[in-house]
C-alpha cells in the first residue's frame, strides 16, 4: 500500500503539465442493425476530466440514430457539464442527474434522441470496468454474456467442447506487445471463438483513473462512465458450463475479438479494443465547451 501511495505521488507530480488521451471502441453486428460501433474517448489531467462518446451505426438507414455526447469535469465545482453535439447544446448538471443524458428530461425529448439515448445505454455506456464497479453491475454485463452463449448453444444435446490455446510470439496491437489466447467453444452444429491480446499492465491507464478521481467533487457516475464495453472468453465459458475450471487470467485486455458460426442468436461477432492511450502537454482547451454551442438550463427533478 506504502509502495502504490509512493508512486502515485511521483506519477502526479510529474503530470502535472500533461494529460492523458484514451481511446476506446466497442462493435457488435446484429442481425436487425448490422454493425453498430460506439467510440468513447477520454481525457483528464489532475483535477480534470472529459469523455465524450460517440454511436455510428454502419447501416444507412440507422444513421440517424448515430449521436454524439460528452460531459466535462473542471476544478473548483461540484456539478459536472454536459453536451450534446448533434443539437450543439451543452447543461450545468445538477447533483444527482446523469451528466450525459440530463437534457432529456426536459419533456420535449424526441423520438430521435430517445432512440439515441437507448441504443448508447445498451451498447455503448457500461458501468464499471473489467476490474472495478459493485458486485450489482459486474452481474449484469455478465448475465449478457452468459445469455448470448446459451442462446447459441440452446438446442445442442451435450455439453460445449473448450479449448483454450496461449500463441507463441508476441504481437502488437494499437501500439501495445501483447500476448494472444484463442478460446474456441464448439459442438457439431454451433462454433464461438474468442481472442484475446492481453498485457501484464497498463500504468497510463491507471493514472488516467487515477487524475479523475484526484478531486471530491468528482461523483461516481462520471468515473463510472469512462470506460466501453468488455467481454472475456471467462464470461462465455460460464454460460455454457459452470463446472468448467478456469484460472482467471491476472491480464489487461487491449482487444477481444468474437466470432460466431451458428443460426441461433442475435449477434455475429464482436470487437472491442483500446484505438490510443499516451500522454500529451496540457491544454485547458480540451475541457471547455465549443462557443457556438447555447446553455439550456437543467433544474434538478423532485424527488416523489
Amino acid at each position: 500500500m506504502r509502495l502504490t501511495s509512493i508512486l502515485f505521488f511521483i506519477s502526479f507530480s510529474i503530470a502535472q503539465d500533461m494529460q492523458v488521451k484514451y481511446v476506446v471502441a466497442y462493435t457488435i453486428d446484429i442481425d436487425w442493425g448490422g454493425e453498430i460501433e460506439t467510440v468513447s474517448e477520454i481525457t483528464a489531467a489532475p483535477g480534470y476530466g472529459k469523455f465524450n462518446g460517440q454511436l455510428n451505426p454502419k447501416r444507412w438507414i440507422f444513421r440517424i440514430f448515430g449521436g454524439q455526447r460528452g460531459m466535462i469535469k473542471v476544478p473548483g465545482t461540484e456539478n459536472i457539464m454536459g453536451y450534446n453535439a448533434k443539437r450543439k447544446t451543452y447543461w450545468v448538471t445538477p447533483p444527482g442527474e446523469d451528466p450525459l443524458f440530463a437534457d432529456t428530461n426536459l419533456g420535449n425529448e424526441s423520438d430521435e434522441e430517445a432512440e439515441e439515448k437507448e441504443d448508447m445505454e445498451e451498447v455503448s455506456i457500461t458501468i464499471g470496468t473489467e476490474e472495478e464497479g459493485s458486485s450489482a453491475q459486474k452481474f449484469g454485463r455478465k448475465y449478457w454474456f452468459i445469455k448470448i452463449a446459451n442462446d447459441i448453444f440452446k438446442d445442442d444435446d451435450v455439453t460445449p467442447s473448450i479449448e483454450r490455446n496461449l500463441n507463441d510470439g508476441i504481437e502488437e496491437i494499437n501500439g501495445f506487445s501483447t500476448k494472444k489466447w484463442t478460446t474456441t467453444i464448439s459442438t457439431e452444429t454451433n462454433n464461438m471463438i474468442i481472442e484475446e491480446w492481453v498485457v501484464d499492465e497498463l500504468p497510463l491507464r491507471d493514472s488516467l483513473y487515477a487524475y479523475i478521481a484526484s478531486t471530491s467533487e468528482v461523483n461516481n457516475e462520471f468515473i463510472n462512465n469512462i470506460d466501453g464495453v468488455k467481454f472475456s472468453s471467462q464470461d462465455f465459458i460460464l454460460g455454457v458450463d459452470s463446472s468448467y475450471t478456469i484460472k482467471k487470467l491476472d491480464k489487461i485486455i487491449v482487444m477481444a475479438k468474437l466470432t460466431v458460426d451458428s443460426d441461433n442468436g442475435w449477434i455475429q461477432s464482436a470487437l472491442f479494443e483500446i484505438r490510443e492511450l499516451y500522454t500529451v502537454p496540457f491544454d485547458a482547451l480540451s475541457y471547455t465547451i465549443p462557443e457556438e454551442y447555447e446553455r439550456i438550463k437543467i433544474e434538478k427533478e423532485e424527488s416523489e
